[in-house]
């Protein structure tokens, strides 16, 4: 138990580091279950640890799909890393830009048997 609060403790020193503060949802899981925090981490970690891909990349991959999402604080949490990490405001728009056209785009797919009928109907 103390190993796995220490882990949580060196976790939530490595985000206020690299994010600049500790996310909420991460500081209430450190202190309701410390072993989701630890798993979130590992998962982050394999998530982000291919080496095809650059880092840069991958951020800004992240930050788009949590805002296709939805997800506010993942949003936020994005972009204060890319920031710190010198991605450039017009980089990190774009890919806010590219998310918007996703997300638009995959309503239009969804709506595809909707689109078809009216076509059908209109014959």
């Amino acid at each position: 138990m103390e190993d796995q609060a220490k882990k949580v403790e060196q976790i939530l020193a490595a985000m206020t580091q690299e994010i600049g503060e500790v996310p909420e949802l991460m500081l209430h899981l450190s202190e309701l279950k410390p072993e989701m925090l630890l798993e979130h981490v590992s998962n982050k970690k394999f998530a982000f640890g291919g080496e095809h891909i650059p880092p840069k990349y991958k951020l800004l991959m992240s930050l788009a799909m949590a805002a296709v999402m939805g997800y506010e604080p993942c949003i936020n949490t994005y972009t204060k890393l890319a920031l710190r990490k010198g991605i450039t405001a017009d980089e990190i728009l774009e890919a806010i830009q590219l998310a918007r056209y996703v997300k638009g785009a995959s309503v239009m797919a969804m709506s595809k048997q909707a689109i078809k009928m009216v076509h059908q109907n209109k014959e």
